[in-house]
């Protein structure tokens, strides 16, 4: 296994390294965590215009999705960013999902328009007990000649609220189902939760007889759903290696050009020491990440077990690297005036979103029977 970009996507690498930093300088990205949903639309059209929306859309929708290496590369530069919206949502979770599992109409109404960014949607399949196993589900789909409705609440759900569909998972006949529901739906109620991450919110869904379409083209709704949660998954860690990679550039600069006591900071093994940690914590996530990413277009049997590593490496590294460089700057890192704590909080916040670490290496071991 040989994994190394190719031409095209160090050119996308420096693409959207020069959009974010032309169009989200750092005022720009916390005028849009000031929002209420931590959402632009002129933002969200301008990155539609770069093709982005459409590298997890299969071709015959008007997608590019090809490599999911790709896929890294993207992600990887909008966390080095800390670009906020729905677009891990969207574009990481929801647009698989729908493409594994929708039925060709639902496909040929929704994809396109999420290319051409005229649609946002999200996926909920938590609930209030806040367990990651989709057996513990009790939302519950219920159907009369040939219409189905939802009853429950789903718990933390991405951007869910300026999606102009979200596809639920619930319980239908005892098996886990998917259902989509429309913005504005009769019963649908969408709260904003506090988090720690302020680039993207978390929501609460409450749906009470809440009129659904029914996702049916595909035979295993479930398997459709793991395989969904897996890529959104590996996105969001190829995301915090990003954020791990400014964390990094950030605090060794600081490191080399403070002083104290008559000399550079870095040059205490007290502060150099850790930033070396978090050098090594990173080249190993982004091993990791590739080689999720290598599965995923290769090797479908290894999927969960390469995902798992990354998510649960990633996690970690990405906290830890958060503490590190707030340390590395002593007071001024805890300010909100610094960029040091958006980053720490997106790390923190992130940590067990689509399962936290310990979930994760209990599936690897799972996997791999131990």
């Amino acid at each position: 296994m040989y994994l190394a970009l190719s031409d095209e996507q160090k050119m996308l690498a420096q693409t959207v390294r020069s959009f974010v930093e032309k169009e989200l300088p750092s005022a720009k990205v916390r005028q849009i965590m000031a929002t209420e949903d931590a959402f632009d639309e002129r933002l969200w059209q301008k990155m539609a215009e770069q093709g982005w929306m459409s590298l997890t859309v299969p071709v015959e929708f008007g997608g590019l999705a090809e490599s999911w290496l790709t896929v890294a590369v993207l992600f990887e530069e909008l966390g080095r960013g800390m670009v906020p919206g729905p677009f891990l949502a969207t574009v990481g979770l929801a647009a698989p999902l729908l493409a594994m599992a929708g039925s060709a109409e639902q496909k040929a109404r929704w994809l396109p328009a999420i290319v051409e960014g005229k649609c946002r949607a999200s996926v909920a399949y938590m609930e209030p007990d806040a367990s990651y196993e989709l057996d513990a589900m009790s939302t519950t789909a219920s159907e009369v000649n040939g219409k189905y409705t939802l009853s429950g609440t789903k718990m933390f759900a991405l951007d869910a609220g300026v999606s102009d569909m979200i596809m639920v998972a619930a319980k239908d006949e005892g098996k886990v189902g998917l259902f989509l529901v429309e913005k504005g739906a009769g019963g649908l109620t969408v709260e904003i939760l506090d988090g720690m991450d302020l680039s993207r919110r978390l929501t609460r869904i409450k749906l009470k007889n809440t009129p659904v379409e029914k996702i049916d083209g595909c035979n295993d709704p479930r398997q459709a759903l793991e395989q969904a949660l897996n890529c959104a998954s590996f996105a969001l860690s190829a995301e915090g290696v990003g954020g791990m990679q400014w964390i990094l550039d950030t605090a060794v600069a600081y490191a080399k050009s403070r002083e104290q006591y008559g000399h550079v900071i870095g040059s205490y093994q007290g502060v150099a020491y850790p930033l070396v940690d978090r050098a090594l914590d990173l080249t190993s996530a982004r091993s990791a990440v590739y080689n999720a990413a290598y599965a995923l277009d290769n090797r479908p049997d290894e999927i969960a077990e390469a995902v798992s590593m990354a998510k649960a490496l990633v996690s970690d590294s990405y906290r830890q690297a958060g503490y590190t460089g707030v340390q590395t700057l002593g007071g001024i890192g805890f300010t909100w005036e610094h960029d040091m704590q958006l980053y720490f909080r997106r790390g923190s916040g992130t940590w067990s979103i689509f399962g936290d670490p310990n979930w994760h290496r209990e599936r690897l071991l799972k996997s791999i029977k131990m």
